[in-house]
């Protein structure tokens, strides 16, 4: 069984602490190798959920989905900032921008596909509430039948 939302807000509070850590000056002979290897470990982390949405014919909640999508967004804009050194630790990691550029596209494409995944969600979810006009005919029968 798959925890999704204590795994979800794990992965978000690990990202909400490497933004914070990457924002200040740390240095880098200690944090460089712990750095990379906690986005390198996000990363296998949210592929793993990804594929769990993908591959098991369970129907997950579109909330843990958006969850999902929401944390997958924040890791890209994290790899973005730090590849473009928005963030002041981004300088230290120039020698991984190559990895982690392929990392960001391989999460642009998971997350297309998984927001497709929630809009086919959506699509269903709406079908299932819609009355066809028979059913409205049906209850406004009954209606009718009992007011008389």
């Amino acid at each position: 069984m798959i925890h999704y939302e204590e795994n979800i807000f794990l992965l978000k509070e690990m990202l909400r602490t490497l933004r914070r850590g990457c924002s200040i000056s740390i240095d880098s002979s200690i944090f460089l190798e712990y750095t990379v290897n906690q986005l390198l470990f996000i990363s296998k982390a949210l592929k793993e959920l990804y594929s769990t949405i993908t591959e098991t014919s369970h129907i997950k909640s579109p909330e843990q989905i958006r969850n999902l999508l929401r944390v997958s967004s924040s890791f890209l804009g994290l790899l973005d900032d730090l590849a473009n050194e928005r963030l002041k630790f981004g300088e230290f990691i120039r020698s991984y921008k190559g990895d982690f550029q392929s990392i960001e596209e391989e999460h642009i494409n998971e997350s297309s596909r998984i927001k497709e995944i929630l809009l086919s969600l959506s699509e269903e979810a709406e079908s299932e509430e819609l009355v066809s006009e028979e059913e409205f005919m049906f209850l406004f029968k009954d209606d009718e039948a009992s007011e008389e």
